[in-house]
């Protein structure tokens, strides 16, 4: 079974990679998102809620720089989502990897046919992506963070 974290992250792949955007792809316009964007854009259609039970998508913010402060954007992911140990991933859960040996950078953790993989607004690639959660990625994992279940509103579906 999918989890609908990574589904609903799947229909943002092929959105261009844009600094602060927040608009999915459509037919008609190819959207602009970044990778704080991404994670804004799944939360709010999937009405994830903080641990206090508000939208998490109340908690977004837009206006930061191409460079996060890692401090920063750790200090709101501890405060908003639940702290896992690295060993303990699983599909669904939020990655914060450092680019530039600085952590910046947000992914969420998908299922492959040949393991794990990543979906991410990825600016070298200039859009939403997925891929195999490799070695070269693994080495910049620098926390992990999951939604806490009560809080996703949608049943698992069986589409892969």
């Amino acid at each position: 079974m999918t989890h609908p974290i990574v589904t609903a992250a799947r229909g943002w792949i092929g959105t261009r990679f844009h600094h602060q955007g927040r608009i999915r792809k459509t037919e008609s316009h190819k959207g602009g998102v970044d990778c704080l964007g991404l994670l804004a854009g799944v939360a709010a259609e999937l009405d994830l809620r903080r641990p206090d039970g508000l939208p998490l998508i109340a908690a977004d913010e837009t206006n930061y720089p191409h460079q996060p402060d890692p401090k920063h954007l750790r200090a709101c992911l501890s405060q908003l989502l639940m702290p896992i140990p690295l060993g303990g991933i699983r599909p669904g859960d939020i990655l914060l990897l450092r680019i530039d040996e600085s952590p910046q950078h947000l992914a969420i953790v998908s299922a492959m046919s040949d393991g794990p993989g990543i979906i991410h607004a990825y600016a070298p690639a200039r859009a939403v992506v997925e891929h195999r959660l490799d070695d070269w990625w693994r080495k910049r994992i620098e926390a992990a963070f999951r939604v806490q279940p009560s809080n996703v509103k949608v049943q698992m579906s069986n589409n892969p």
